[in-house]
């Protein structure tokens, strides 16, 4: 297999998922300001959404989409803890996934296009806050280790990599206790500090 990723962008998820499923597979930098990739290989003719993360599974058959992409690989892990094959339990992590996507990736994303005013910047934070309110009441409410059940799982992937751009926003994740107890838990790992040193995020 083969994923598109730009360091640090969502596409960090399906790193850490490959990195935890124990699998061969490459990986491409894309420029997401130019649409190349590392090679100088017009990243519209992969993905022609032009973001990535795309996972290549084999020559010329792309997956796009972290909610599709996520429980792909999830579903290859040799251990099957990472997603429940069926049922309730999947459905929870899907459940998760399109949350994470739709909403707090959203909310995040409005800070990396045009520049906000501070009216526009304040309205954006406080949707951020909301999110991650909600996120962190549910944890708290939760017996679990991870969001859905106590294995780690691509929710839990996905949740780390989204909260991570709050470093760049300038954002303080301190009053979310619970969503930083869980960062900590799902930093640890090492199929995240392997892929946060091969995108090199950490030393």
């Amino acid at each position: 297999m083969k994923l598109y990723y730009s360091p640090g962008a969502c596409s960090l998820a399906a790193h850490i998922i490959l990195n935890e499923i124990n699998v061969d597979f490459d990986l491409v930098r894309v420029d997401l300001k130019t649409h190349k990739t590392e090679k100088d290989v017009d990243y519209y003719k992969v993905n022609p959404k032009g973001y990535v993360p795309a996972l290549e599974i084999n020559p010329g058959l792309i997956l796009t989409e972290n909610v599709a992409i996520l429980p792909f690989l999830a579903q290859h892990d040799p251990k099957q803890d990472l997603i429940p094959p069926s049922g309730l339990g999947r459905a929870k992590v899907l459940e998760w996934l399109g949350y994470l996507n739709s909403e707090l990736h959203d909310a995040y994303a409005v800070f990396f296009g045009p520049a906000l005013d501070d009216a526009a910047k304040t309205k954006a934070y406080a949707e951020v806050d909301r999110l991650l309110t909600y996120i962190n009441k549910t944890i708290s409410e939760s017996d679990n280790d991870y969001l859905v059940d106590d294995n780690f799982g691509p929710a839990d992937a996905y949740l780390f990599v989204l909260t991570n751009w709050s470093k760049l926003i300038k954002h303080d994740l301190t009053p979310y206790e619970h969503v930083v107890a869980l960062r900590n838990k799902v930093g640890s790992r090492q199929s995240v500090q392997v892929a946060m040193r091969d995108e090199g995020l950490i030393p």
